[in-house]
This record gives structure tokens, C-alpha cells and sequence, in this order.
């Protein structure tokens, strides 16, 4: 399971360490992620109806990008609260729409641990490259960032760059 990394613009906090994965079902894939630290100074949206809704990143929010062969990507983002989003781009923040999935997620909460998955029914290029990562909203008001890797400047999970992993976890660097 790789290791998100925080970026290095972000400062330390609750949080000690973040895992994700993600894993090929038929018909699409599951992401999983699991957060260690202080859970409890976490912002974590409360349970809402699980469906498609937009501005997810604004607070706690795990994310994945995938591309194929090209410019085209396509980004998903996972709620806590159960809602979620799926986007496809043409290229760099181009072209943005809605793209075609289904997604249902779970959570397990303990002291020290937050694990969450998210069951995405979509189609994936195979092969794939693909990028994990976590925007997490502590209770100090900071919103912190995390991912399988950063490009140079602010934090920007939609530069090629963290798209650097193969799709089954293995280093495409």
C-alpha cells in the first residue's frame, strides 16, 4: 500500500502518516485509504445521502486521478459523507464534465485509524497511471495536503506528475 506524502508547503498536524490503494474489481476498482494520527482533530463531513455532488475538496475528501494513453484524465473525489464526484478532463483542467460512474463508500473510525473505501463502477484504461490523494481539514482550521507525489509550486493534484503510479501500485517513476 504506498505512502501519501504531504506537501511540503503544508504544515505538520494531526495526522502522521496516510496509505492508499487502489485495486482492480470487474467493472471498475476499489480505492482505499487509511489515515493515522490524532482522528479526532479531523473535520470529517457527517453521513449525508450517498450521491454525485460538487465542491468535495473544500473539506476532508480522498481523490484519485487516472489517465490512459494521452492528455485526457479523468478525477474522482470520495466524501466521507458518502456523497461523491466523478470528472473527465481533455487535458490539463480542460474540458471539464461529468463522467460516467457509480460509487459506494465505507468508513471505519477508531481512536487512531480512519480507513476508507470507495467502490467505483467505471470503466478503466488498462494500463493506467494514477494518482491517490488526501485533502484533509483539520479542527485547527488548517486544510492539509497529501498525495502519491507533487509537482513543484502549490499543491496541484491535477498535474501530471501525481499521476505516478502504475495502476495496480506499481511505480511508474
Amino acid at each position: 500500500m504506498p505512502s501519501l506524502v504531504r506537501h511540503p508547503d503544508t504544515p505538520p498536524g494531526a495526522i502522521t502518516s496516510i496509505d492508499a490503494e487502489l485495486d482492480r474489481l470487474p467493472g471498475g476498482a476499489i480505492a482505499t485509504f487509511k489515515v493515522r494520527g490524532e482522528i479526532a482533530k479531523l473535520v470529517i463531513p457527517p453521513p449525508a445521502q450517498p450521491s454525485r455532488t460538487d465542491g468535495l475538496w473544500r473539506t476532508t475528501c480522498f481523490e484519485l486521478f487516472v489517465t490512459g494513453d494521452g492528455t485526457a484524465y479523468r478525477e474522482f473525489n470520495f466524501s466521507p459523507s458518502g456523497q461523491w464526484a466523478a470528472y473527465e478532463f481533455d487535458g490539463y483542467r480542460a474540458g471539464m464534465r461529468n463522467a460516467p460512474a457509480d460509487i459506494e463508500t465505507e468508513i471505519y473510525q477508531t481512536t487512531n485509524e480512519f480507513s476508507f473505501s470507495a467502490k467505483i463502477s467505471a470503466e478503466f484504461p488498462n494500463p493506467a497511471q494514477i494518482g491517490l490523494a488526501a485533502v484533509i481539514e483539520e479542527s485547527d482550521g488548517v486544510v492539509r495536503y497529501w498525495s502519491t507525489s507533487f509537482a513543484p509550486g502549490k499543491p496541484d493534484f491535477h498535474a501530471a506528475s501525481v499521476r505516478s503510479l502504475l495502476f495496480d501500485g506499481v511505480s511508474a517513476e
